[in-house]
């Protein structure tokens, strides 16, 4: 018998499978990845909300174990999965300007935010100048989970196949999957719960987010992230992503043409030299009705678990997250209420 098996192998799925290896607990992975938010996902690391420049939720928790954790795959692989790389807030008028300079002020904020104003380069077209966000980071999350799942294919643990949701048995003290047994089982599906029958009872929606990936050699951003309405994203040798745009509607991995027409339209506007379209990509992003991740113990069930609804925020998020719902399983210690998957019993029936 397994202590767990992962169901789902996107963020979620690549954290939990982590910490289980540093508690040296045994585990399988099964993932048809049909879930494909956390691949075309930017990546960035950034602890500042920069519609408002508020501080992202717990981020002042969440920066350093994050930091922390993508780092050792660094090193694990002497590969540069994870990097430090600035975010330039490019401002929109003299009030989003000095909105950034009240922000500086504040404690919270003062960590994460450059008070000094900078000059914008020649190929982003900007009235204003822009600002520095600290800390930031990039995180090449599909060329990580791509690497991570061929080390669990060597190991024989990883299968890439479809759950069937009607073979799992669950018994008094373990649950059966085919031929295999398990202590628990912890779903890491994203918007993939939707036809999860133990928990599409909880308030996760789907929210569709669209990329444009380009060429650009006049650009010469290869080194920062910038960030007007969406951001341009470097992914080396003058390739950037860009995006992403928010979506109810059409609710798959399906690029559109409405959102390739807004992001072309933002992108024109936005830098002053050339670009060559190379793809457009989409996901669809698991999104909490109080916008807040959801973790912890089915209701009813004892060995069934739940990581999920991290939005946009997940590189940010799911290192601790992942932690603490691990914690909770073998060492029993609390979830915290804000996160508590018991939060949402009322919708359970």
């Amino acid at each position: 018998m397994k202590d767990v098996l992962i169901v789902g192998f996107g963020i979620s799925g690549l954290c939990v499978a982590r910490r289980l290896e540093e508690s040296s607990k045994t585990f399988d992975i099964i993932s048809d990845e049909s879930q494909q938010s956390s691949k075309v996902a930017g990546g960035v690391l950034n602890p500042v909300a920069l519609k408002r420049y508020n501080l992202a939720w717990n981020a002042a928790k969440f920066m350093p174990e994050a930091i922390d954790f993508y780092t050792q795959f660094n090193t694990d692989y002497s590969e540069s999965f994870f990097e430090a790389i600035p975010v330039y807030k490019l401002f929109s008028s003299i009030e989003d300007q000095n909105n950034w300079t009240v922000a500086s002020d504040q404690l919270a904020l003062e960590p994460f935010i450059d008070p000094v104003i900078q000059k914008v380069s020649a190929s982003v077209s900007s009235s204003f100048k822009r600002g520095q966000v600290l800390q930031s980071h990039l995180l090449h999350l599909k060329r990580l989970l791509a690497i991570q799942k061929n080390k669990f294919n060597t190991l024989h643990n990883f299968k890439s196949e479809s759950f069937s949701y009607a073979d799992l048995k669950v018994g008094e003290d373990h649950v059966s999957y085919h031929e295999n047994t398990y202590r628990k089982v912890i779903f890491c599906e994203g918007y993939g719960v939707h036809s999860n029958p133990f928990f599409n009872w909880l308030p996760l929606y789907g929210n569709k987010g669209e990329y444009l990936i380009f060429e650009s050699k006049d650009l010469k951003a290869n080194s920062s992230i910038l960030k007007s309405r969406y951001f341009i994203i470097p992914l080396g040798n003058d390739i950037y992503k860009y995006g992403a745009t928010y979506s109810r509607d059409e609710l798959n991995d399906l690029p559109t043409t409405e959102g390739r027409k807004d992001l072309v339209e933002k992108l024109s506007e936005l830098i002053q030299c050339d670009f060559k379209i190379i793809d457009q990509i989409a996901g669809v992003r698991p999104t909490v009705r109080d916008r807040i991740p959801v973790l912890g113990k089915h209701p009813e069930h004892q060995h069934l678990y739940i990581l999920n609804g991290f939005g946009s925020r997940g590189v940010m998020c799911a290192p601790t997250l992942s932690r603490e719902l691990t914690e909770h399983i073998f060492e029993g210690k609390p979830i915290d209420k804000e996160t508590d998957i018991n939060r949402f019993l009322k919708f359970y029936s």
